[in-house]
């Protein structure tokens, strides 16, 4: 089968489940309230103001931010207009009616492509492993990404790691089709669109040059770059390319400080959760708490500790929901055993995964409250992850069945278990 004819299979999963959840899910599966009108204010203090504060503009949702005039103690310094561009474009050319109606569908096509990458990259993973049909392995990798409650929360606040996977992925697929300056570009807009996490990946590549001097043994740091990256002067090109955009951000960043005083936005101690004052730090469990998909509190539905007070239905709904988010934590556990499987035996995998993983690993352990507050945003990295983990093991008990037909048979019903029990996760997200 073909790759249009893999995509249109695609499309119909995807467009399923939206129809599906946008009939069923309490949140619906557009922009929150909340994010529209964050966005609003964002596009029209640009519109209004232009280039005038080098591109930092408001991101609040609150009815009298200021669009007009002074614009001191006004600005986000982590929010920058080119981050915002499709949302400007379709504000420029349709306004905010435009944006509202376009945004969130930008937003979903974003997912889908990345979701389609992660499906395309997965069947050449596993390429020489397994016997089932190319088809079978994307539609099961691509079903696990979208429907996974990581993703979900996308639909509801657009973060940047949509774009940043999405474009991360599609350098790797550049790589490996030798398309090199195609490749480059694509890491460069990855940072563009999400600087931070360019910067952590970049940092990965430029510590595995760096330690590659301490340890004997360990000089052929390449075989964790991207697929046919083989020489040092690719590497850094391939690190220019992703730091780039932080510099550059850093740079408007310390411009506009000059003229500005940038009203909003935390300090780095206080999201890493050592500021004084960090009520919100839950520490590392806090941090790896987006592995059940939603929080724990959801479960009390607002009331705290008097839900165990309540009525037979409300204890009945908290016990469910909490079995729930335990259950797919320790899904997401075994998929991240999946993934170090799949590492060991795929070298495509380890180049794309290792340095997703390792920034992952970066914002759970540093900004540790940053993590205890925003399950969405962040977490959405880990479908990928997660995705691919699952996949694997499915492969891995039809392979070690002893009989591939009941391997396969098998494997229908667990993933169909997995499948359920993310859209349910998905419907307790609250608004948090």
């Amino acid at each position: 089968m073909n790759l249009l004819t893999r995509i249109f299979f695609y499309s119909l999963i995807f467009v399923g489940y939206l129809f599906f959840m946008s009939i069923y899910a309490p949140l619906g599966i557009s922009w929150l309230e909340h994010h529209a009108e964050r966005m609003t204010s964002a596009v029209n203090f640009l519109h209004l103001n232009g280039f005038e504060t080098f591109g930092f503009t408001v991101w609040s949702s609150c009815a009298d931010c200021i669009l007009e005039g002074p614009v001191e103690n006004e600005m986000y310094s982590s929010i920058n207009g080119i981050s915002l561009f499709p949302y400007i474009l379709l504000n420029y050319f349709g306004g905010i009616e435009s944006l509202l109606f376009f945004g969130p569908i930008i937003d979903k096509l974003f997912i889908f492509i990345g979701a389609v990458l992660i499906a395309e990259l997965m069947i050449k993973f596993i390429q020489d492993y397994s016997s089932l049909p190319d088809y079978l392995i994307g539609m099961a990798c691509f079903s696990l990404f979208t429907l996974s409650p990581w993703t979900y929360k996308m639909f509801l606040t657009g973060w940047w790691e949509g774009l940043f996977l999405m474009f991360f992925l599609f350098g790797m697929a550049a790589f490996q089709n030798k398309r090199f300056k195609l490749g480059y570009l694509a890491f460069f807009l990855a940072g563009v669109f999400h600087h931070l996490w360019a910067l952590v990946v970049s940092i990965f590549y430029t510590l595995l040059i760096v330690s590659s001097y301490l340890f004997q043994g360990e000089r052929n740091f390449n075989k964790y770059f991207p697929p046919n990256i083989v020489s040092q002067n690719m590497s850094m090109k391939l690190i220019f390319a992703l730091g780039l955009s932080s510099i550059i951000f850093f740079l408007i960043q310390f411009l506009a400080s000059q003229y500005f005083d940038f009203g909003s936005g935390s300090s780095v101690f206080f999201r890493v959760g050592i500021s004084g004052n960090d009520i919100h730090n839950g520490g590392l469990i806090g941090a790896l708490q987006f592995l059940g998909g939603s929080r724990f509190t959801q479960c009390f539905q607002g009331m705290g500790m008097e839900a165990f007070s309540g009525s037979t239905m409300v204890i009945i709904a908290m016990y469910n929901c909490l079995f729930s988010i335990a259950g797919m934590g320790i899904i997401s556990l075994i998929a991240i055993f999946g993934v170090y499987l799949l590492i060991k035996n795929s070298t495509l995998a380890m180049k794309v995964l290792i340095p997703l993983i390792f920034a992952l690993l970066f914002f759970i352990g540093v900004f540790q409250q940053s993590m205890s507050v925003h399950l969405m945003g962040y977490s959405y990295i880990f479908s990928a992850i997660f995705s691919v983990g699952i996949t694997y093991l499915m492969l891995v008990l039809q392979k070690s069945s002893g009989s591939s037909l009941l391997g396969f048979i098998f494997s229908i019903p667990c993933l169909a278990g997995i499948l359920i029990l993310s859209i349910r996760v998905s419907m307790l997200s609250g608004m948090s």
